[in-house]
């Protein structure tokens, strides 16, 4: 059967959300075009058109044979314009619902036990469906839906309502190696540990102690599951506790995960610069890095789109990527460069090494051992051969794999 063939044989519409974290409605958008190409009937909600997204939707016939595919839970966070009396307009029209967490679920505590009808989960780690299943039995339908690489999607409007014309998705230019003009760049936001340090200032010293020695646990153990981690700790420190109690505790430790992810973006951009290496940050906050050579820091120092990112990526040679606290899932910005024709200078995970291969997929380097990301870039500073062939390897990986089309293909195979 063929992925239009699948999607053709499905019946309940899609209701896609843009208009609120831009990222998410990147990705949305990428999904409306797969899906439409599936032949599958697609609602595109747009939160910055809420009247006109609000009488396109009560214009809808059969409501019911709808589902709500959104990410992060957005539509369901106490949005005004999602709202009817105490529940949500899904509820009240009997519309099954998909939520795309694209991190990790301690952050959703409070949305996946508000005990929303017809609420499933994706979660883009396997391990995150397994603290789902664990700790939130009740959600009756969790999968494993990774993420995918983002492609050139054309920056239309698309109008609320019916989908009548997909967003469109053009070819990459393909731009020789030789002729790219960045040799190495991060499409990522920086953090300031200042900043992370002011969520949790007004906390007791004892408790900012404790956080603090589980960050420096996972700096010194890379390889920790972040979930399961806090859970050990919190129990060893808090025994008599009840076990029911232990996800909300998790959900107020978000610091963590903040502050480890910040460390080791901070440390590979820093070993990188003070090594003698120009790095292009396409992102907010990196004047604020404090490295030994700043004249090899290049950055936007603005908040960038995800289009602006794609773009970055279509001009490198090489892009790093350091991993959130994915251990069996694996960061966008893997198989978006893959696409884009870079070199994917990345730090693995147990999802990607099940189905890429380094020095052939992507150029590895590993957090345990942070020289590791300078000899990894030297080696394919030293030969080019080797980062053609990894590109044109990683390229096709990505193109066959590795694209939203995969997901959408789920979705058609899930939501009937």
């Amino acid at each position: 059967m063929t992925f239009i063939d699948q999607g053709k044989k499905m019946s309940k519409r899609i209701i896609l959300i843009i208009g609120n974290t831009e990222t998410l409605s990147y990705f949305s958008k990428e999904l409306a075009t797969y899906l439409f190409k599936a032949g599958r009937e697609v609602f595109i909600w747009d939160m910055t058109h809420p009247l006109e997204s609000r009488a396109e939707f009560e214009r809808l016939p059969d409501k019911e044979q709808s589902v709500l595919l959104t990410f992060n839970f957005i539509g369901l966070n106490g949005e005004g314009q999602f709202r009817d009396g105490l529940l949500t307009i899904w509820e009240t029209n009997g519309i099954e619902i998909v939520s795309i967490m694209v991190d990790s679920p301690i952050y959703y505590y409070r949305q996946l036990t508000a005990g929303y009808k017809g609420l499933s989960v994706a979660c883009i780690d396997k391990n995150h469906v397994r603290y789902v299943k664990k700790w939130h039995p009740y959600i009756e339908k969790v999968y494993f839906w990774p993420l995918c690489g983002n492609e050139p999607v054309d920056d239309i409007w698309l109008k609320p309502g019916i989908c009548n014309e997909p967003p469109y998705i053009r070819k990459y230019p393909k731009i020789p190696l030789e002729d790219r003009f960045v040799d190495l760049v991060f499409i990522a936001n920086y953090v300031t540990k200042e900043s992370i340090y002011g969520s949790i200032e007004g906390a007791e010293p004892e408790y900012r102690d404790f956080l603090q020695d589980i960050c420096s646990q996972l700096i010194n153990e890379p390889s920790l599951v972040l979930e399961d981690t806090l859970y050990d700790r919190l129990l060893k420190e808090f025994p008599d506790e009840d076990e029911d109690s232990y996800p909300e505790a998790m959900f107020h430790m978000v610091y963590v995960d903040l502050y480890v992810r910040s460390h080791f973006r901070a440390m590979a951009v820093k070993n990188l610069v003070d090594s003698g290496f120009k790095v292009r940050c396409v992102g907010q906050d990196w004047d604020k890095l404090k490295v030994d050579h700043p004249d090899n820091l290049i950055h936007t120092n603005v908040m960038m789109t995800s289009a602006d990112c794609v773009r970055a990526l279509e001009t490198a040679k090489v892009s790093l990527n350091v991993m959130p606290w994915f251990k069996d899932g694996a960061h966008d910005r893997v198989f978006s460069s893959m696409l884009a024709g870079c070199v994917s200078l990345t730090d693995s995970s147990s999802y990607l090494d099940s189905i890429l291969k380094p020095w052939e997929d992507y150029a590895p380097w590993t957090l345990d051992e942070p020289e590791s990301i300078i000899d990894s870039y030297g080696k394919l500073i030293k030969d080019p051969g080797l980062s053609e062939y990894i590109i044109t390897k990683g390229a096709k990986k990505a193109y066959d794999d590795h694209r939203w089309s995969k997901t959408a293909g789920e979705v058609l195979k899930n939501i009937q």
